[in-house]
């Protein structure tokens, strides 16, 4: 238990400031592969679009974002050429938002960057006296909690 003068240390926090801590490094990892300004608030469209294209809606209920935060998001990313919407081939009323060359060229680069990270981090975990594998475990606790979430959801 902390004191009076020792801020609290939670789970919640540690995973807060770890991912904070990776994105800033996949930031500066692509700035200096010549992707300038990439925001971390980029971050999630780039981890909800599917390689042939998602329709804006399914991008912000992926990211548990607003329809608007989210339009705003990929009109901001059109006028960077990292993305671009195109028609639907499946209803031509509705459009997708795709990622253009210099888009996936950028996804290609921070997924890279992303499994260094990540191992310099198991390094981290390691040292510090873990030595499982924290992707594994962490995607198996997130979808356990999902299903939970979804049986809670349904039985009310």
């Amino acid at each position: 238990m902390a004191t009076t003068d020792e801020r609290v240390f939670t789970v919640l926090i540690g995973f807060r400031r770890t991912a904070r801590l990776m994105v800033e490094e996949l930031a500066r990892r692509l700035e200096a592969d010549g992707f300038g300004d990439v925001a971390p608030a980029y971050h999630s469209l780039f981890e909800n679009i599917d390689p042939n294209g998602t329709r804006l809606t399914e991008l912000a209920a992926r990211a548990e974002m607003t329809h608007q935060s989210m339009s705003e998001l990929v009109a901001t990313l059109e006028r960077r050429g990292w993305v671009e919407r195109r028609p639907d081939p499946t209803d031509g009323r509705a459009r997708l938002v795709c990622l253009t060359p210099e888009g996936r060229e950028l996804t290609r680069r921070g997924l890279h960057h992303i499994n260094e990270i990540e191992a310099k981090w198991q390094e981290r975990w390691r040292e510090a006296g873990y030595d499982g594998q924290l992707r594994d475990v962490l995607g198996r606790a997130i979808a356990h909690a999902e299903r939970e979430r979804q049986t809670t959801s349904a039985a009310t």
